[in-house]
């Protein structure tokens, strides 16, 4: 039962508070559920429970200081526990241990919400997980605009994944024969944290369901479910924004392109710079020089249509790009030192990429 509780305990913890405004938010909530053992944290913007079997003499709860019952779990060795909740403290018995954590009245924690609808989202979790993963790294907190610290869920048909920093856009669609919903059409925002709580906690063999009210949203991962606030304010019009035409169009193996910037990168200045320049018909050169350091150049072989060019990219920013493709190839479309370039798979249109290059000057 110890590592059931210490797997539980771990789901939650990305849920818990600092406790600076509210101090019971530090605290982890043990209550009995149905013949279940639930645990649930909160920082009153996330919430997260976890369920697991046990068996229950007689039904309570209790909130205890989360790194006291952490500290716990991770120094007892024997698999038998024992939780006995009396007078506002929890006993955790073992054949060599008693523990008695000071706690408060579970009364006094605040309510966990619930959604208040049945419109959801199903799909299995290897295929949101490997979607989401895709994407996440072109999502970056913003203090000054909300609505980028989120990741866009838009359904019209197929499920579309957006995520942004205004430098970078990412969009994998997810076909409606990988998916069961009873929604026509859904546009929310999910707060990245909770979109990073889920990936944590994702079991790829289990089916996730996925449930939106107007101000809410709620992962069930069976034994595990996530709630939390949907961002408000509108994303941005991210379509306008992707190429569709190309000054120079460039397909290259993916594994000799990404080890050649992680080459360059050994010599990038405190910016993550890395220079790429295009000769047609098949030449693609990385390369750069950091006056501390050295220099490094590489010269790969592919396919190039179109104009000679020579750009500046952060090397961070394309490399998530490339992570994002599937298969041995992918397409590059450049346009300019101003304009974005777009980076996918040369044969599936479900996933792309859009980089600003660093301007030239």
């Amino acid at each position: 039962m110890k590592e059931n509780l210490k797997k539980a305990f771990g789901n939650v913890e990305g849920g818990i508070g600092n406790g600076m405004m509210l101090p019971i938010l530090k605290n982890v909530l043990i209550t009995t559920d149905k013949g279940r053992i639930k645990i649930s944290s909160t920082n009153l913007e996330i919430a997260i429970t976890s369920f697991i079997n046990g068996k229950i003499v007689e039904e309570g709860g209790i909130t205890v200081p989360a790194n006291i019952l952490g500290g716990i779990l991770n120094n007892i060795t024997e698999q038998k526990i024992e939780l006995i909740s009396t007078d506002s403290k929890l006993k955790i018995k073992t054949d060599k241990s008693e523990n008695v954590i000071q706690g408060i009245k579970d009364s006094e924690f605040p309510i966990i919400p619930q959604i208040k609808s049945d419109s959801f989202i199903e799909l299995k979790g290897d295929i949101l997980k490997k979607s989401l993963n895709q994407i996440i790294n072109a999502a970056f907190p913003s203090n000054r605009r909300v609505e980028l610290n989120g990741i866009l869920f838009f359904l019209n048909n197929e499920l579309r994944l957006v995520a942004t920093d205004t430098f970078r856009l990412a969009e994998k669609i997810i076909n409606d024969n990988e998916f069961e919903s009873n929604i026509n059409e859904l546009k929310a925002i999910i707060p990245l944290k909770v979109i990073q709580e889920f990936l944590k906690i994702c079991k790829e063999d289990k089916n996730v369901k996925i449930y939106f009210d107007p101000h809410q949203v709620l992962f069930d991962l069976e034994d595990v479910q996530i709630i939390a606030r949907l961002i408000e304010g509108d994303f941005p019009d991210y379509q306008s924004i992707i190429p569709k035409n190309f000054i120079t169009n460039v397909i290259i193996d993916k594994e000799s392109l990404y080890e050649a910037i992680r080459l360059a990168a050994i010599f990038s200045s405190k910016i993550n710079n890395v220079n790429i320049k295009l000769k047609t018909p098949n030449k693609l050169i990385i390369s750069n020089e950091e006056s501390t350091i050295g220099e490094n150049k590489s010269e790969l072989e592919a396919e190039i249509k179109g104009e000679n060019q020579e750009l500046i990219f952060n090397w961070h920013y394309f490399l998530d790009g490339l992570r994002g493709v599937d298969g041995e190839n992918v397409f590059l479309g450049f346009n300019s030192d101003v304009k974005p370039l777009l980076i996918k798979s040369p044969n599936k249109d479900d996933y792309f990429y859009v980089l600003m290059p660093i301007k030239n000057d």
